[in-house]
């Protein structure tokens, strides 16, 4: 009997010396059954939906956050920023004290919306966010659009006058001589439009200048008009580049001289000498001035 329990007592020590084994084992060694990470999320705060020109950095920073499943802002995060044209001024950028970093970004040469392309490095949920901004064409001096060529810009950057590749007479009299047109006395660049309504108004006469000019439809376009003086003075100034672009498409080189739709008697109006920019008066039966449409957009 002893000797069995001898037996039993050395078994139960072999166990428990087995259990101790493993359990220390698994004391100094613990298996990764699974890893505790950080978990954030990333959102846009701010910069997004913004309309610029073509090419133009976009006043307001893109700014995004970022926070933990709780929550609370996260420190630390690297943000890459990615845009397929255009650029950004950093690549990327790690979050602050406040969970929030920024980019600035310069939009790239194709006009409609633009993407850029924000992600979290070590972000673990959600996918990528996106900010879009508007890219639009930004006018220039000699472009070929909104049916012609155009000459003049207004401070806005957005809005001008464009003028047709080709002259709509070359022989057209102004028209109603001894006749004052009620109106039709603008000068300043905006005006061209209500005089040359104006003219028809009082003046119905068909092909004159003005009636020519108003009547046109070109390029899908029917919104033409005889230019004032100083829109008509405005083509003579950028006269060598609207030439070079008229010429490109199928357009005609300037003559010598150019009707306004500027009223200056009963029996004149203003014309301008193309070949120096000269103002003069010319009356209104006369045939020498030219005519050219113009329309605003």
């Amino acid at each position: 009997m002893n000797k069995k329990f001898n037996i039993l007592t050395a078994a139960v020590l072999i166990v428990s010396s087995l259990a101790v084994f493993f359990t220390s084992c698994e004391t100094d060694n613990p298996r990764p059954d699974f890893i505790v990470m950080d978990a954030t999320t990333l959102e846009l705060v701010s910069g997004g939906g913004q309309t610029d020109f073509t090419e133009a950095t976009l006043e307001n920073e893109i700014e995004v956050l970022v926070k933990d499943m709780d929550g609370i802002a996260y420190e630390g995060e690297v943000i890459t920023f990615t845009v397929l044209e255009g650029s950004v001024s950093v690549a990327s950028a790690t979050t602050d004290a406040n969970g929030k970093a920024s980019v600035i970004w310069t939009l790239g040469e194709t006009e409609g919306t633009q993407i850029l392309t924000i992600t979290g490095t070590s972000t673990l949920t959600g996918e990528p966010i996106f900010a879009t901004a508007t890219a639009e064409y930004k006018p220039v001096i000699g472009d070929f659009k909104y049916g012609g060529v155009i000459f003049y810009i207004d401070e806005t950057e957005k809005s001008g006058l464009v003028c047709a590749v080709t002259d709509q007479s070359t022989d057209a009299d102004w028209g109603c001589s001894v006749t004052d047109i009620t109106g039709a006395d603008g000068t300043a660049i905006g005006t061209g439009a209500q005089n040359t309504l104006d003219i028809e108004l009082d003046c119905p006469t068909a092909g004159t200048a003005a009636d020519l000019c108003t009547n046109l439809a070109l390029n899908t376009y029917e919104d033409w008009f005889l230019p004032s003086e100083d829109e008509l003075y405005e083509m003579y100034l950028n006269k060598a580049t609207i030439e070079t672009t008229t010429l490109a498409n199928s357009g005609t080189a300037f003559g010598l001289y150019y009707w306004s739709s500027t009223e200056l008697s009963d029996v004149n109006a203003r014309a301008i000498a193309f070949d120096d920019g000269f103002k003069t008066s010319e009356p209104k039966t006369s045939t020498t001035p030219n005519a050219r449409a113009i329309r605003a957009f």
